[in-house]
């Protein structure tokens, strides 16, 4: 059963406010109507859900049609090493039972999930300083495996995306152990059969990069063969960012990446930090939400469309947040966002669902956002999934 609400955005130039709205009806504004914000929060006894609210790391198993959640910190901001997976079909946390090796308690750390080997990889963190911990979980088992080595740099505030044409985890930026904030790109190996197997390297990248930073988002274009990142934190300047880099992999593993600075149209996120982001491959966006900016907490959304290079003012979202985690449903074509600190006397541990409207006409979108060339043949968003109340 859908719970609470759900938010319709106009996309009239200069308008961008929330409509609520029965979540079982949606009501369609003046304008262009592009998204639906819905609130599936699991309404269960609090011990029937994870303690950490706040710096846990998430992805989705798409095998199994579930969320796994690691770590974080409660309401006491105590670093948890709790293990508990979110099926998406029943709206019901569970958590798994503590067995054998496990990792320790941790936040800030990354984790994404690697289908070919049926694994997720949780990195670095910390749990009082910066750590290069690397450890795989078998999604079929839950059995944890420590793959920690020398090799690993250390880190905490990072991102982490999966190349799937490669094979490997990608990490970029965050704190070192010194607390310096390197603007580097390192791969971990997934593949068996490659001579780098399970070893940390750092891909070299020219001498044109992005400033070292920490708290941004980044994805994995698999189409155009590259990272994006957006925002994040200046720690020596002190100052929120607001820039947008590609990272471009070369198809040699030997070979140097290049970074390219991406100068989107008239219409652009503000600067944040502890900001959150997905790829939505069926669009070919990148979404962000929420995080700390210059006029405080942030509950806005964005879309970059990655084809045309323009960010679509997508807001608002959820109540505004930080430290918070979302994640991709290629089943449903859906953002899920989950938890976050809006620093209040308890952590947040709300379960939201981003609808894209189905059969949106990708122009109007485009021409709000400042793109100058149409799409052809006035192209639509093709229809979604209904939602899950109406799949039951």
């Amino acid at each position: 059963m859908l719970l609470g609400f759900s938010f319709s955005v106009w996309l009239n130039p200069g308008l961008s406010r929330a409509a609520g709205v029965d979540s079982t009806r949606f009501a369609d504004p003046p304008g262009v109507t592009a998204s639906h914000w819905v609130e599936w929060t699991p309404k269960a006894d609090p011990a029937a859900q994870p303690s950490a609210g706040e710096d846990a790391a998430m992805a989705y198993d798409r095998l199994r049609r579930r969320v796994v959640l690691f770590g974080g910190k409660g309401d006491d901001d105590v670093d948890l090493d709790e293990l508990w997976c979110l099926d998406v079909s029943t709206q019901r946390w569970q958590e798994v039972e503590r067995r054998g090796d496990w990792p320790p308690a941790s936040e800030d750390h990354t984790m994404i999930y690697d289908p070919v080997g049926d694994q997720m990889i949780v990195f670095g963190g910390e749990n009082g300083k910066p750590t290069n911990k690397t450890w795989s979980l078998d999604l079929s088992t839950f059995t944890w495996h420590d793959l920690t080595n020398s090799t690993a740099p250390y880190r905490e505030d990072h991102t982490a995306v999966y190349d799937s044409r490669a094979r490997r985890m990608i990490v970029f930026a965050g704190r070192d152990t010194f607390l310096n904030t390197p603007s580097d790109v390192w791969a971990f190996d997934l593949d068996p059969k490659s001579p780098r197997w399970h070893r940390w390297d750092r891909i070299p990248a020219g001498d044109r990069a992005p400033l070292g930073r920490t708290d941004h988002a980044a994805i994995y274009d698999s189409t155009g063969n590259r990272m994006v990142v957006f925002g994040g934190w200046d720690r020596v300047a002190r100052e929120y960012l607001g820039d947008t880099w590609v990272f471009h992999f070369p198809d040699d593993p030997d070979a140097p990446g290049r970074w390219e600075k991406i100068r989107t149209k008239s219409s652009h996120p503000p600067r944040r930090r502890h900001v959150v982001g997905v790829h939505d491959p069926l669009r070919n966006w990148f979404i962000i939400m929420g995080g700390r900016g210059e006029e405080g907490f942030l509950n806005d959304v964005w879309a970059l469309d990655l084809n045309y290079l323009v960010w679509i003012n997508m807001t608002p979202g959820p109540e505004p947040r930080l430290d918070h985690q979302a994640v991709y449903d290629p089943e449903s074509h859906r953002m899920l966002l989950y938890g976050g600190d809006a620093h209040l006397d308890h952590k947040l541990r709300d379960v939201w669902e981003l609808e894209i409207r189905s059969a949106l006409e990708l122009n109007a979108l485009l021409r709000a956002a400042g793109a100058n060339a149409p799409v052809p043949g006035g192209a639509v968003i093709d229809a979604m999934p209904r939602s899950r109340g109406d799949e039951r």
